[in-house]
């Protein structure tokens, strides 16, 4: 009998979850940036070995967010991760403190589900740094015992890996695929690698490169959307837009004489055609929708449900499905 089940990873911004999803499918699936905060949507990603199947979601980083904008969005996007899978990994950077784990933390106490928690402490390969050594790691890391164990997190072990080195990442796959039960593969398509269209990793792909290429607020502040994806156009024909919140950013996104989203454009079009292996026609234009992330409405036009959306879509979901019984 084959086995199956669903992995969700958690953890603060920037603690290397989307960098160790790579490193396991061995392809770029979660865009990466050194700024916080890269992921804003669950991201699931598939892997299958011989007659087995681990479901992996990849989520944001998770802190303390106001109700009712995009932050709000991705902190419930890893909520909702932990509402069903069989194991949790926790993803801990060593230079992080223990009050800064307290959101996580107070998520992993809160979760419905009562999945067991890998406690996994990431990037490892810092150690012996100036920023980093054993004896401070091993305090935090006990710290993070103590406050797991008087909420009652199920923890089941302990690992110190590094997923952009893959140091300790097969004992990791080794561990968790005991924690994997029995069942049908829920993908049974062992090429697939994500539930996700073409267009949601396309538009990935550019905002990664406004990660890259603009300051430090900027890139926060743009939503992707793909107004045209032709796959009968010789080559492929992809026309998007990026989305900002007032005239400044949108004069920073297009920069002095055209020179910026030129730049954007061009490595974009490269990253994309590594992803998709073929050559492409790629058109930015850039929009203002002023606030967008400060208002449900907007957020929905981008794609991003907040809770309250959700669950309304849910119920016209349900009744819509009745009327057929």
């Amino acid at each position: 009998m084959s086995k199956s089940g669903f992995v969700a990873i958690i953890g603060r911004p920037n603690s290397g979850k989307s960098t160790l999803l790579n490193a396991i499918l061995g392809m770029e699936l979660s865009i990466v940036t050194p700024k916080a905060q890269t992921t804003r949507e669950k991201v699931l990603g598939i892997l299958t070995e011989k007659e087995d199947q681990i479901v992996f979601l990849d989520t944001p980083g998770i802190h303390r967010a106001k109700e009712g904008g995009l932050n709000h969005y991705m902190v419930n996007e890893a909520k909702e991760a932990l509402e069903a899978p069989h194991l949790i990994w926790y993803l801990v950077d060593p230079s992080s403190a223990i009050q800064h784990e307290i959101p996580v933390l107070d998520i992993l106490e809160k979760a419905k589900s009562d999945a067991p928690v890998c406690l996994l402490i990431n990037k490892v390969d810092l150690l012996g740094s100036k920023k980093m050594n054993e004896q401070a790691l091993e305090s935090f890391i006990s710290q993070i015992h103590s406050e797991m164990d008087s909420r009652q997190i199920k923890r089941i072990d302990t690992l110190k890996i590094s997923g952009l080195n893959k140091n300790g990442v097969r004992e990791l796959l080794d561990q968790t695929w005991a924690q994997i039960p029995e069942g049908p593969l829920y993908y049974p398509d062992t090429e697939q690698v994500s539930d996700r269209p073409l267009r949601f990793f396309v538009a990935e792909k550019i905002r990664e490169r406004l990660y890259y290429l603009l300051g430090e607020e900027v890139p926060y502040s743009c939503a992707v959307e793909i107004e045209k994806f032709d796959e009968n156009a010789k080559p492929l024909r992809i026309e998007a837009n990026i989305y900002v919140e007032r005239d400044s950013q949108k004069g920073i996104v297009i920069g002095n004489g055209g020179k910026k989203i030129k730049e954007i454009g061009q490595t974009a079009r490269e990253a994309i055609e590594e992803f998709l292996g073929q050559k492409i026609f790629l058109g930015l234009k850039v929009k203002v929708l002023k606030d967008w992330t400060q208002h449900s409405e907007s957020l929905k036009r981008m794609g991003y449900n907040l809770p309250e959306q959700k669950k309304h879509l849910a119920k016209a979901s349900s009744k819509k499905r009745n009327e057929f019984v």
